[in-house]
Order: C-alpha cells, then sequence, then structure tokens
C-alpha cells in the first residue's frame, strides 16, 4: 500500500475512533451509568428496525387474512424490487456528498430504449447493452457538469430528469412501450424459492455494494469526502474520480433497474419517471437514522424502503385512499432529514469536543 493512502487510511480511521471513543467516554463518567449510556446509543440506531417490526405486527393484528399472508409479503417484497435498485443507486453519491435526481428518469428511459430497440428487431444481447450504455452516457454527462464544471449536483441532476423525461417521451411518442423482449421478461420474473429473480438481483446488488461501504478503503473514502470535502481534498483523496465514479455506478445501477423492470412489468410508461423520485431518496434518508446514525448505509436504506413498503401496504389493505402513498413517503422523508440533520449537528458538536480534549485547557 502506497504512504499517501496509508496516510488517508489511518485519517478515516481515527475520524470513526474518535467517534466511537466519544461515545464511549460519556458512558465512563461515571461507572453507575454506563449501561444507561450504552442503552442510549443502542435505542437510535434500533427504533427505525423496531418500528418496521411493530408496523408489521400491529397490520398483522388488524388484517390478519389479507396482510399477514405469504402471498402479501412476498407481493410487497417483489413490488419494491426496482425501487430498492434505485434507493441504492441514489445511496452511493449520497454518501459522497452528491444527489442524483435523475435516476428515476435513467431507469425509465433505459427500460423504453428496451422495447424500442426490440420493436426495431435489435438482437436481444443490443437491448441488454445499449440501455447500459445509455446509463454509462448520463453518468458521465452528470460528471462534466457537476464535477468538471463545479455545478451543484441538485440543480444539474434535477435538469437531468426534466430532459430525460421529455427525451423518453418524443422517443416513445407519448405511448406505453410494450414490445419487451422474453429474455428480459424470464430475467427479471423466474422465480428462485417463489421470489422473482428481478428481487434477488437487488439483494445480490445491495449485497456487493454493502461489501464496497464496509470493507474496503473505497468505501472508506467515500464516507470521508461525504462528511468533509475540504479535508478530503487535504487529505490527498483523489475527489474528483471518487465522485465521477459515484455518478457512473448510480446511473449504471439505473439503467439495470430500467431493464428489469421493462421485464417484470412486460410493458414501460413513459411519462413515470416522477413517481420514482420521493421513494428510493425517502428509503435513503431513513437509512441515516439508524445502524449507523447520520451516515448513508446499505442495511438502514433496506429497512428504511421495506418500512414504508410495510406502512402503504397495510394502510391501503384496510381501507386508506390511494393518496396515502404520497402523504407517506413525504412525510417520512421529511422526518427522515430532519433526524439526519439532528445526527449531522451532534456528530459536529462531538468532533469539536474531541477536538478541544485533544489541545487541552
Amino acid at each position: 500500500m502506497e504512504p499517501e493512502q496509508m496516510a488517508i487510511n489511518q485519517m478515516v480511521d481515527e475520524s470513526a475512533a474518535a467517534d466511537n471513543a466519544e461515545q464511549a467516554g460519556s458512558g465512563r463518567r461515571s461507572g453507575a451509568h454506563s449501561r444507561l449510556a450504552g442503552t442510549g446509543d443502542f435505542l437510535p440506531r434500533a427504533a427505525i428496525p423496531f418500528l418496521l417490526v411493530a408496523c408489521f405486527a400491529l397490520f398483522s393484528i388488524l388484517s390478519p387474512h389479507l396482510f399477514f399472508t405469504w402471498t402479501n409479503v412476498r407481493i410487497m417484497i417483489s413490488a419494491q424490487a426496482t425501487v430498492l435498485l434505485l434507493a441504492l443507486a441514489a445511496t452511493i453519491p449520497l454518501r459522497a456528498g452528491d444527489f442524483d435526481l435523475s435516476i428515476g428518469a435513467v431507469m425509465i428511459l433505459s427500460g423504453s430504449a428496451v422495447g424500442l430497440l426490440y420493436g426495431h428487431g435489435a438482437p436481444v444481447i443490443v437491448c441488454f447493452i445499449v440501455p447500459l450504455g445509455i446509463g454509462l452516457f448520463i453518468g458521465l454527462m452528470n460528471c462534466l457538469f457537476v464535477v468538471k464544471f463545479g455545478l451543484n449536483s441538485l440543480i444539474v441532476t434535477l435538469g437531468m430528469l426534466t430532459l430525460l423525461s421529455g427525451i423518453t417521451n418524443y422517443l416513445t411518442g407519448d405511448n406505453l412501450v410494450t414490445t419487451i423482449p422474453h429474455a428480459v421478461e424470464a430475467l427479471a420474473n423466474t422465480r428462485l424459492l417463489t421470489l422473482p429473480y428481478i428481487v434477488w438481483i437487488g439483494w445480490l446488488v445491495a449485497f456487493l455494494i454493502w461489501i464496497v461501504f464496509e470493507f474496503t478503503p473505497l468505501g472508506r473514502y467515500l464516507l470521508f469526502l461525504g462528511g468533509n470535502p475540504t479535508a478530503a481534498v487535504l487529505a490527498g483523496l483523489r475527489v474528483s474520480a471518487l465522485r465521477c465514479g459515484a455518478f457512473l455506478a448510480c446511473a449504471i445501477i439505473s439503467a439495470l433497474a430500467g431493464i428489469l423492470l421493462a421485464g417484470s412489468l412486460g410493458s414501460v410508461d413513459p411519462s413515470s419517471a416522477g413517481s420514482y423520485l420521493l421513494p428510493p431518496f425517502t428509503a435513503a434518508f431513513l437509512g441515516t437514522t439508524m445502524i449507523q446514525l447520520g451516515r448513508f448505509n446499505v442495511g438502514g436504506t433496506l429497512v428504511g424502503l421495506y418500512l414504508l413498503a410495510v406502512g402503504i401496504t397495510g394502510l391501503q389493505l384496510l381501507g386508506v385512499q390511494g393518496w396515502v402513498t404520497d402523504v407517506f413517503n413525504g412525510a417520512a422523508l421529511i422526518v427522515a432529514i430532519a433526524f439526519a440533520r439532528l445526527f449531522e449537528v451532534r456528530g459536529i458538536g462531538r468532533a469539536r469536543r474531541t477536538a478541544a480534549k485533544r489541545v487541552g485547557p
């Protein structure tokens, strides 16, 4: 390992160690309160997973013949498969401190491209490669404007969302795309242990990203960059390369989600990109309120996504109207961002106290 990389790894590890030391130190102020301090640290991390279990139990009691069935659970999991991929895609640039709001539009454009290409006689392999290439190109464009030109990622990707939606509507003539190859449908819908492949693919992608985030230097670099971009530059991290890599990975995963969406539904609605914008980011921000507080992490994103699915499905099965989806997602996003900001402020305060202790009186 090069000396520069060793120094960067040491800085990141020391930052994490300082967090842990501060949390542990608060529990050592007196022996009588150490266990209470540990419990106080555990409860925020476990609150959302506990809420997921509580919601599932509640709706199972209120609607045992509809909600508490394997068929309903399977439908909930399957219905969230493409949203899961989008949430994972969004989590990568978020961990690096950037937003990519174009994920839903990338998915719909890529999914539409699958049907349009096949409808014009393209081989099936081309129907896989070209949509992924579209995702790669869009990721490069986001890198150009955000990283190279220094524009705000929120504004650029919001503009990209609108641009791609218009292009999709133009290419499809605002018509439903239904010419989906059988091989794509088989890839998404073939079942393994009663769950379609699209679910297993989503979990596999989640597992791979989790490995990168938790066990590789790249995962630590992204976390360090997202937490303090200025310090990342001063530490010698290749900030531009990291940010570009995050945008590219996000766009390619979104394109993969488009291919699988086309296969799972057998059609693509070119005007549906907007409906896939809020849920992935809600799940990602909910993920920062559990497990690894204040950090975008895969486990938290998964729990947040399925909490939304359980809450919305349970309410709908109890007879609540369809508007509950938007209300539930919107309220959850606001609460998640509020808690994320709270943990950020706590983290800044903890870092200042740690620095003050190192300097001494």
